[in-house]
């Protein structure tokens, strides 16, 4: 297939990621995938019925967020809890106050905090949100730095692309791969935005 946008080691697929990942090899699955639970308040691809991983867990390294959701198609691993609480009494908050990941790890057990919700955006006041359930660069910064040595990290349920942005934020390879054409081009403009400087 070819590549939707390609630049500086990362890859954008337009597509089904069941008809592209056979062809793909990565160090670290991480991904948001449509948890099946018809979430009310946007359109979700594929979110209109139970979400199976099955084509997923052959990854080495893997962090599906949402997980939580379809735990009894999971195998036993560790949890990531993304806590966005600005502060721990900070209970009343639009939507769900934390979100879990599952990964493959058995040992890995770790909660990262990142206010980001209601009119809060936790990439910055004045920068918009362009996808329903986007996560902010930063949670996928601290995802990859859970993962040191994955030097090729793949996205099957791109989005807006933060996880590729993360990617390239920290000097790494990306695929990514999005069934909705809009998003890949939101995605791919956001790659071509400057890289952020970390110290």
């Amino acid at each position: 297939m070819k590549p939707y946008y390609e630049q500086d080691g990362i890859t954008i697929y337009h597509g089904d990621c069941r008809e592209v990942l056979p062809s793909l090899k990565a160090d670290l699955l991480c991904s948001d995938p449509p948890y099946g639970i018809s979430l009310k308040r946007a359109q979700i691809v594929g979110d209109d019925c139970e979400f199976d991983p099955a084509m997923l867990l052959g990854y080495k390294d893997i962090i599906l967020w949402g997980a939580n959701n379809f735990t009894r198609k999971l195998p036993f691993g560790g949890w990531l809890c993304w806590d966005k609480r600005c502060s721990v009494e900070a209970d009343r908050m639009y939507g769900s106050a934390f979100e879990l990941a599952w990964c493959n790890d058995p040992s890995k057990f770790k909660m990262f905090r990142c206010l980001h919700g209601g009119v809060v955006n936790a990439d910055g006041p004045n920068v918009p949100r362009v996808h329903p359930t986007q996560k902010p660069t930063e949670l996928m910064h601290w995802c990859l730095g859970l993962y040191p040595k994955a030097r090729m990290v793949l996205d099957p349920y791109m989005g807006s692309g933060t996880t590729l942005v993360a990617a390239k934020n920290l000097g790494r390879k990306a695929i990514g791969i999005e069934l909705e054409e809009r998003y890949c081009e939101i995605a791919a403009n956001r790659l071509r935005q400057r890289v952020l400087e970390f110290a």
